[in-house]
């Protein structure tokens, strides 16, 4: 997993990610597919897979390899805010950085990043199934025997990384993927702590429903 640190040419990269996200509000709208010759880096962006309040998640081909990843972009604007620009900067270098770090088979893998002063994204594994958020409400629980052994997984994978000084800290149905069946991969290690550093975050992470009282 490499991890690349870049300046570059502002400029050409606002308008870059202005084009990107033009097509992608073209695309939420009308239901069209981007233009396959926006790129990321060496990332081909084939379509949109969701969006967020500081970024979006594209399906993306590895140039280099053809392979088929989940590509999280931050935009240029998400790193100027005057408040939570740096935080949101270090929470992209801290997921690239720590998960990086994590191979296990219930942990969403970590393959590439670039985060520049302007903009930044993460390649991860791809993961087809969706996550856990979709089966929330009544109408959709799942099984209890499955839901024992998806818990029984996570479990493990947290142990894991524990092991490895890192505490995830933002533990929800959204950042468990659903790989197939009772497969799930633990995603979203921005808000990590590597508990053997020290370096001291006084900043409150996590999502306020799923967190301890």
């Amino acid at each position: 997993m490499r991890v690349f640190v870049v300046q570059g040419d502002d400029a050409r990269i606002e308008v870059h990610w202005a084009e990107l996200t033009r097509q992608t509000q073209v695309t939420e709208k009308s239901g069209f597919t981007l233009d396959l010759s926006l790129q990321v880096g060496k990332y081909d962006i084939q379509k949109l897979l969701g969006k967020g309040a500081t970024g979006t998640v594209y399906l993306a081909r590895d140039t280099f390899t053809g392979k088929e990843v989940a590509l999280k972009t931050i935009e240029p604007e998400v790193f100027r805010d005057p408040e939570f620009g740096t935080v949101y900067r270090g929470q992209l270098l801290n997921e690239a950085s720590l998960a990086g770090k994590l191979r296990h088979p219930h942990i969403v893998a970590i393959l590439d990043a670039v985060v520049g002063a302007a903009s930044g994204h993460i390649a991860i594994e791809l993961v087809n199934g969706g996550d856990l958020s979709a089966h929330v409400t009544p109408d959709k629980l799942l099984p209890v025997s499955d839901v024992l052994q998806i818990g029984f997984k996570c479990c493990g994978a947290l142990e894991y990384a524990a092991k490895e000084g890192i505490v995830h800290r933002d533990i929800k149905p959204a950042n468990i993927m659903m790989a197939s069946g009772t497969d799930v991969k633990i995603a979203d290690f921005g808000a990590a702590i590597l508990k053997k550093s020290q370096v001291v975050q006084t900043a409150q992470m996590g999502s306020p429903y799923y967190m301890s009282p």
